[in-house]
């Protein structure tokens, strides 16, 4: 390596900002463009892909290569899955709760028309996507936003406090926009951010505490399973 990019490296080490910046906007892009402007579905899906490749390299060359770091195993607690499980269980039941109260309000014929227009309406085609975003993208979500914004927030603010609230509204910001595009009026959107924004903020804290990102994601997959049970009511 030589000393001009190992002087780069260590600068940019210095800067979490940047990073933050790199990554945090980009699911937002991939809801925007993705559900609004794209109107091909291939193209739609080819840049879902390529967002999500990059929200995944990124952090993972910034802290392999830029911070020099490397990973290191760190098994959940017993204690961190019994919160983690707990958490998911009953952000579950307030999901379900919520939806019993407010289903009848929602546009529910224009969100399956979209969830059509996706596709979603092939059973088989719902089942692979319920697996891929309970198993999968729940994970790189958490991999994301609490292990490397989380993170980097902390160090932005010199605060885990201050970095758990930015990085909650940061991810709560993709999904605002995905429920706007669902047909969410204003009102149901401010519910809905309010119950995301906490539980963003529930996982980091769970991350925070247990420095492992399983606790943070077993909790997440639990509310995904109740979020695709809603699913599946309305479309089948």
């Amino acid at each position: 390596m030589s000393a001009s990019s190992y002087s780069l490296e260590k600068e940019l080490k210095n800067k979490p900002l940047i990073p933050i910046l790199l990554v945090g906007f980009i699911p937002s892009a991939s809801v925007i463009f993705g559900i609004e402007i794209i109107e091909n579905e291939f193209h739609s899906q080819i840049f879902f892909a390529f967002c999500k490749v990059w929200i995944f390299l990124v952090p993972t060359f910034w802290y392999l290569r830029i911070e020099g770091a490397s990973f290191s195993k760190n098994p959940p607690t017993k204690e961190g899955l019994i919160f983690g499980l707990i958490s998911g269980l009953l952000m579950s039941l307030i999901i379900i709760i919520t939806w019993f109260l407010f289903d009848e309000t929602l546009d529910i014929l224009g969100m399956v028309e979209i969830l059509q227009s996706k596709g979603l309406d092939n059973l088989n085609l719902y089942i692979f996507g319920m697996i891929y975003w309970i198993f999968i993208n729940s994970l790189l979500e958490e991999y994301v936003f609490r292990w490397f914004i989380t993170t980097k927030s902390a160090e932005l603010f010199s605060s885990n406090e201050i970095g758990i609230i930015f990085s909650a509204v940061m991810f709560t910001l993709h999904h605002a926009i995905a429920l706007h595009l669902f047909g969410f009026i204003w009102w149901q959107t401010t519910i809905a951010c309010f119950g995301l924004l906490s539980a963003a903020a529930i996982w980091s804290w769970l991350y925070i505490r247990y420095r492992s990102i399983w606790v943070c994601w077993l909790s997440h997959a639990i509310c995904d399973v109740a979020v695709f049970g809603i699913g599946y009511t309305i479309l089948f």
